[in-house]
């Protein structure tokens, strides 16, 4: 008899890791009470097993008293009211929820609170779809097959998910009957991987063999499910929860009998079903090392296995690969969450990838760049991570073989991507595909930079300006690539730039003479006088740095690598549009800029200044122009007379108060019109001018 071991079979992961996990604590947890939020796994040698070792179950939470105390959170998962209620009572406990039914939490749990009616394919009273629905409120209607469709309303929004260990036939039929009849739901199918692999693996050995045997609880949703697909495609198949209930009698007239496993089957379990059988195909074999010869697979030693039986275990030991840190191996991706990768690697335990040991890119999703089945070669980094997984990373290995791709970008003077990971004394660590490179302060900018925490998980283009794999030294520079950069732009702008042109750029920096504005890698000034058509006393009252400006070039010297720009040339000149915004006659509000010992200079708006006359600031005498009026006041006017294009205007506050006291107040003309021919700077009085004219001058 030929006995054959599907290569699914057992534990998956999640229920191993919390096997694993549930063992550990009674280690590490020495005095505390321990227990399982419902039966750990549907298995009662198991459980009998955590009993003897004081773990119990519990159904209640509110059955546990002691706050001193442990709950491990099976791999079905809980609704999320259970955690709320574990929290309040103040009780610690361990999450094993299988990362699988985590992704559907999260799923129901976004789309519940999007308006989405949640559905559920599987069995209403699974722990597992129990703890599914407890993400919605309990509101899910749950689908035992397909006929339950038919009975559902009609929902404006659907959301469809799956128990993880349904079968892939009754998925697929529930997910026919909602598509016709939910024209527009969102259909996930969250069926475990493992699930599907060891359905699919069982179903062709089943089809291969006289005889399948089918290993594990009764109580066992996936089992069960096993156990149908199994009796589907081979008359004689049993189901047995342990070596004691193997039909001894029946299997002596069977050449070859396939042996799988639910998910809840530990190992140990499995061994003593493959040792039995060994024992009844002793009995009934003439040539035992003949038979030796043909097995495919055998089991660990066993303290109770004949000698024989301890050859059959280390031929099934030597299945499994034996892996050590340092060690490279291949893997198939068995899962990918947000944050990690689940990978087999033929070992005993699974192996795992965390994001950050995957890839550099702090923000891509794992789901976009890489999915299950795909192979991954990676470094072991430690053979368990506290919970019985292999901890794997990708990094590591991309990074052992780019130290050939760093040697050719440093003699090829290629640029290269990092990320700037610390700053060090006396400049920053950039990590450049998984290498460490050192880039000095002075390096990270043209300008050396005072401050270079404001780099700190950035991304940045270096260059690599020494290199010596001996050593394992790489040092990169920022500033060489920018010189470059900024290199190619001047060029492009002396090769183009024209008087009369109008360009964009960004102010950089303010002196007391004008603005400095970079126009595409080339500083260009604007002067003081050409910022703006009013008078400016500094920069600041018209630009800042990091404004985006439109400018005209008045002047280009490129021997002198000098460039005159203007910011007034680009808006219309205020007194050649004055004749057609203003008539004589007209109120307006303007502002005190400057007195003079005959009247009050004032500003209509920017670039167009007037006199009100002392004889019209107010119908009472005045000795001078500040008895009545202050500088920066806003007062209303009226136009008395404009010449557009000698830039005068003269305006009077006094006919807007009246003229009781027109007697006292006559208006000498010949001193209107001799105030009104003068130039402005003749009558503007000199405070603080002279200093900002001879800067503007240098």
């Amino acid at each position: 008899m030929e006995i054959i071991l599907d290569k699914n079979a057992g534990f998956c992961f999640g229920v191993r890791r919390a096997v694993n996990k549930a063992f550990d604590e009674v280690d590490k947890e020495k005095g505390k009470r321990i227990f399982t939020y419902g039966p750990l796994i549907h298995n009662d040698q198991v459980i009998s097993k955590l009993e003897e070792q004081g773990i119990k179950s519990v159904e209640n939470i509110d059955d546990i008293g002691c706050k001193d105390s442990v709950i491990i959170i099976r791999s079905h998962g809980i609704g999320r009211e259970k955690y709320k209620q574990l929290d309040y009572k103040g009780l610690t406990y361990i999450d094993c929820t299988c990362p699988y039914v985590v992704a559907i939490h999260k799923k129901v749990r976004e789309y519940y609170e999007k308006g989405y009616k949640i559905l559920i394919a599987g069995d209403k009273f699974h722990p597992e779809v129990i703890g599914i629905n407890g993400w919605c409120d309990y509101s899910a209607d749950i689908l035992d097959d397909e006929k339950t469709v038919d009975k559902l309303p009609i929902y404006d929004k659907i959301c469809l998910v799956a128990q993880t260990t349904i079968t892939k036939k009754i998925w697929d039929s529930v997910v026919d009957a909602v598509k016709k009849k939910y024209k527009n739901a969102i259909i996930f199918n969250t069926i475990c991987r493992a699930t599907e692999e060891r359905q699919e693996s069982a179903k062709l050995l089943s089809k291969q063999v006289n005889c399948m045997i089918v290993i594990g609880s009764r109580r066992s949703s996936n089992t069960n499910k096993l156990y149908q697909i199994c009796k589907d495609n081979c008359g004689n198949a049993y189901h047995i929860e342990r070596a004691e209930d193997l039909p001894a009698e029946m299997l002596k007239g069977f050449n070859t009998v396939g042996i799988t496993a639910g998910a809840s089957t530990p190992d140990w379990v499995i061994k003593e079903v493959m040792g039995k059988m060994q024992e009844i195909n002793d009995n009934t074999m003439e040539n035992k090392e003949n038979m030796l010869e043909n097995q495919e697979i055998a089991m660990d030693d066993e303290e109770n296995l004949s000698d024989d039986q301890g050859s059959m275990m280390e031929e099934y030991e030597k299945t499994m690969r034996a892996v050590y840190p340092g060690d490279t191996v291949k893997g198939t991706v068995m899962m990918v969450t947000d944050e990690e990768i689940m990978v087999n690697i033929g070992y005993k335990s699974d192996g795992i990838i965390k994001k950050e040991d995957y890839t550099w890119e702090s923000e891509v999703n794992l789901k976009d760049v890489i999915k299950p089945g795909d192979e991954l070669e990676v470094i072991v980094v430690s053979i368990n991570d506290g919970e019985g997984n292999v901890v794997l990373s990708k990094k590591l290995l991309d990074s052992e073989r780019n130290w050939s791709n760093i040697e050719a970008a440093f003699n090829e003077k290629t640029p290269l991507e990092g990320y700037v990971k610390e700053i060090v004394k006396g400049g920053g660590i950039v990590e450049i595909m998984g290498i460490r490179a050192f880039m000095p302060a002075s390096h990270f900018d043209i300008r050396y930079s005072e401050n270079l925490s404001n780099y700190l998980n950035t991304k940045v283009n270096v260059e690599v300006i020494e290199f010596d794999p001996e050593k394992r030294k790489v040092i990169v520079s920022r500033k060489s690539l920018l010189k470059k950069e900024q290199e190619i732009k001047e060029k492009a702008v002396w090769d183009s730039i024209e008087t009369g042109q109008k360009l964009t750029g960004e102010v950089k920096r303010l002196t007391d003479f004008g603005a400095f504005v970079d126009i595409g890698g080339v500083d260009g000034l604007i002067h003081i006088s050409e910022l703006s058509w009013s008078r400016v006393k500094h920069p600041s009252e018209v630009v800042e740095p990091g404004d985006k400006v439109e400018v005209e070039v008045l002047a280009v010297d490129k021997e002198k690598k000098k460039i005159s720009l203007s910011l007034k040339q680009t808006i219309p000149e205020p007194w050649s549009v004055m004749g057609d915004k203003y008539k004589p006659g007209d109120v307006v509000e303007v502002k005190v800029l400057r007195f003079s010992n005959f009247g009050a200079f004032v500003e209509v708006e920017p670039g167009i200044d007037g006199l009100v006359h002392i004889s019209q600031i107010s119908d009472k005498r005045i000795a001078k122009p500040s008895d009545v009026l202050k500088i920066g006041e806003i007062v209303k006017a009226k136009i008395i007379d404009i010449k557009a294009e000698e830039k005068k205007i003269s305006l009077s506050i006094r006919e807007l108060i009246g003229t009781n006291e027109q007697t006292d107040n006559k208006i000498d003309e010949g001193l209107v019109e001799e105030a009104a021919e003068k130039p402005t700077e003749e009558v503007t009085e000199e405070v603080s001018e002279k200093p900002a004219e001879e800067a503007a001058e240098k």
